[in-house]
C-alpha cells in the first residue's frame, strides 16, 4: 500500500510528460511533416526520374551540397608516375600551372546554382510552359555557310542510301547565311528536311551569331529550340555509318536517356569544371565529342538549359567556361556533373581513322561507335579534321594512294577507359610528297602511339568508294579561292553525288 501511493507521483508526472509531448506535437505537426517532406534528397539514380520536373528535390539538393576545391577535385587523378596521359590543353595554359583560387571557383559555383534555383538575373524556362512544342525524334544538324552546306549534302546523301526514315532539321543563322538558293539545291537531293532560323523571334532561346568565330553557343541553343522531344545532334562533318533512328532503340539510351560520345583527351585534374560542378576528377572519363549527341527533353529540359547558360556569351559565362572546355561539347558533361545526373556513354572508346604514308600515320576522322555493349560496329564517321585538311594532301592521298580514309588506329583496351593510351596532336608536313606546291600548308592529326595501324577495310570496308560516290570530295572541285570549277567526272558526265 505504501509503495503505491509512492509510486502514484511518479505515474502523474510521467503522464503529464507525455500529454505535454503529446499536445506540442499536435500543434506542430504540420510543421514536423513539411521538414520531412522539404528537406533536399540527392538522387544517386536520378537519370531514372521520369520527367523533368520530378527533378526538383534533386536539384535543391544538389545546390545544398558542400563545395570542394580544387585540391580536392584534382587530388582523386593520380595517374603513375611516368605514366602519359595526354590533354588538349597544354602544359602551360594559366590553369594548369596555377589552380585557380577557391574564391573564384566559390564565386562559379554558386553563379549556376542561383542560376538553378532561379535566382540569376535569367530564369530558366518552365518545362510546363513548352512541353506541347515538342514532339517525335530527328536530326538536329547546323549549316548554312557554303561549306557546311556541302557537307549537309554528303549526309543526306547518305541517309537516303541507309533508307532512314529520320526527320531531319537544319538550324542556321538568318537567311543571309540560308539563303533560299540554298534550301532548293538541299532541297533537290530527295531527302525531305525542316528549317529553323535561329535569329527569329519565334526560338524559345535568342542567340547572335559572330561570323568571325566559332560560334560554339549555337549547338546548345538548336538544341533546345528544335520541334524534336528527343533530339539526335549531328555535326555537319559526321556522315552516319549506321541509321541513326535505330539507335533510339539502343538499351543504353533507354535507361539513361542520353549518350554521350567520348573525345580522344582526358581533362586535366586542375580543370575548375571539376570543382565548380562539385566533382572530383575521374579517371576513367574521357571528354565528351558532340559530334553526335542524343537526349530526351522531356527528362533533361533544365539540364540542357545549364549547358546553354554556361556557354552563352550573354550569361557572363561563356567567355570564361571556352578557356578550359573547349566551347560546346563539355559544355554538356559538365552540366550534367553539376546536377549530380548519370549520362550514357557507348562501352567502346573512338577509333582513329586515317592514312599511313612512309611510315607516318595522320588520324583525320573519329570512327564512334554504337552505344551497347557486345555491339561493335562504327555508327558515325566524324571528320572532324578533313575540313582542315589542305586540299593538296588530300588530293594526293586520293589519286596517288587511293583515298584519304585507308587507315585506323583502335587501342586494344578501347573498352576500359581507365586504361590510359598516349595520345597527341601532330602535324603532317608530307615529308613523303616530293614536290609540293607554293602554298602548302601542313594538316593537323590526331595519332595514338604505341597503337598498330590497321587496314580500314577492316572495320568499314569498301569505305573509300562509298564516300567518293557520296560526293564526299566535294572540296576537290575547288579552286584557290573556293570557287566551283569543272571537275573531271563531271565533265564526263558522271555525278558523284548520284544515290
Amino acid at each position: 500500500m505504501i509503495v503505491s501511493i509512492l509510486r502514484r507521483p511518479r505515474l502523474l508526472l510521467g503522464g503529464a510528460l507525455i500529454f505535454l509531448v503529446a499536445l506540442a506535437t499536435f500543434h506542430n505537426r504540420d510543421a514536423l511533416s513539411d521538414s520531412l517532406l522539404t528537406r533536399p534528397l540527392l538522387d544517386p539514380e536520378a537519370h531514372r526520374l521520369p520527367r523533368a520536373d520530378s527533378f526538383r528535390a534533386h536539384f535543391l539538393a544538389v545546390t545544398r551540397l558542400p563545395g570542394i576545391t580544387i585540391a580536392e577535385a584534382k587530388a582523386t587523378c593520380h595517374w603513375p608516375e611516368g605514366e602519359y596521359v595526354d590533354f588538349q590543353f597544354g602544359a602551360d595554359a594559366d590553369w594548369v600551372v596555377a589552380d585557380r583560387p577557391d574564391e573564384e571557383i566559390e564565386e562559379r559555383r554558386r553563379a549556376w546554382q542561383q542560376y538553378i534555383e532561379g535566382q540569376a538575373g535569367s530564369k530558366m524556362i518552365p518545362w510546363r510552359k513548352v512541353k506541347d512544342r515538342f514532339k517525335g525524334r530527328g536530326l538536329v544538324i547546323l549549316a548554312g555557310n557554303n561549306d557546311t552546306v556541302m557537307r549537309l549534302k554528303v549526309i543526306l546523301r547518305r541517309l537516303l542510301r541507309l533508307q532512314s526514315k529520320i526527320a531531319v532539321e537544319v538550324h542556321y543563322f538568318s537567311d543571309e547565311e540560308m539563303t533560299e538558293e540554298k534550301r532548293k539545291d538541299l532541297a533537290n537531293i530527295g531527302y525531305p528536311i525542316m528549317f529553323n532560323d535561329l535569329s527569329q523571334p519565334h526560338n524559345l532561346i535568342r542567340v547572335e551569331k559572330d561570323f568571325f568565330s566559332t560560334n560554339f553557343h549555337l549547338k546548345s541553343a538548336a538544341l533546345i529550340n528544335s520541334n524534336f522531344a528527343e533530339p539526335f545532334l549531328l555535326d555537319s562533318d559526321n556522315i552516319p555509318i549506321l541509321d541513326p533512328a535505330t539507335l533510339y532503340a539502343s538499351p543504353v539510351y533507354q535507361e539513361y536517356g542520353t549518350v554521350f560520345w567520348p573525345d580522344i583527351a582526358r581533362s586535366w585534374p586542375q580543370n575548375p569544371a571539376w570543382a565548380i560542378t562539385n566533382t572530383p576528377c575521374r579517371m576513367n572519363e574521357y571528354e565528351q565529342e558532340s559530334g553526335q549527341m542524343m537526349v530526351d527533353k522531356r527528362r533533361y529540359w533544365y539540364h540542357l538549359q545549364l549547358a546553354a547558360w554556361l556557354n552563352h556569351p550573354d550569361s557572363g559565362q561563356g567567355k570564361y567556361y571556352n578557356e578550359f572546355l573547349l566551347g560546346d561539347k563539355d559544355m554538356f558533361r559538365f552540366a550534367w556533373h553539376a546536377l549530380k545526373t548519370k549520362y550514357g556513354r557507348p562501352r567502346k572508346w573512338l577509333t582513329s581513322v586515317g592514312t599511313l604514308n612512309d611510315g607516318f600515320y595522320c588520324g583525320n576522322s573519329f570512327a564512334q561507335h554504337h552505344p551497347d555493349p557486345g555491339d561493335g560496329r562504327v555508327a558515325f564517321l566524324h571528320g572532324g579534321l578533313v575540313k582542315s585538311a589542305s586540299r593538296e594532301i588530300i588530293r594526293w592521298n586520293k589519286e596517288e594512294k587511293g583515298g584519304y580514309f585507308r587507315h585506323y588506329k583502335r587501342a586494344p583496351t578501347d573498352e576500359d577507359p581507365a586504361e590510359n593510351v598516349h595520345v597527341k596532336i601532330i602535324w603532317d608536313g608530307a615529308d613523303y610528297k616530293k614536290k609540293k606546291q607554293s602554298d602548302f600548308r601542313a594538316a593537323m592529326c590526331t595519332d595514338m602511339k604505341d597503337v598498330k595501324v590497321g587496314d580500314i577495310n577492316e572495320i568499314l570496308p569498301g569505305w573509300e568508294k562509298e564516300y567518293e560516290e557520296l560526293g564526299g570530295y566535294w572540296m576537290l572541285d575547288l579552286d584557290t579561292k573556293g570557287n566551283a570549277v569543272k571537275a573531271k567526272d563531271k565533265a564526263a558526265g558522271k555525278t558523284p553525288a548520284a544515290v
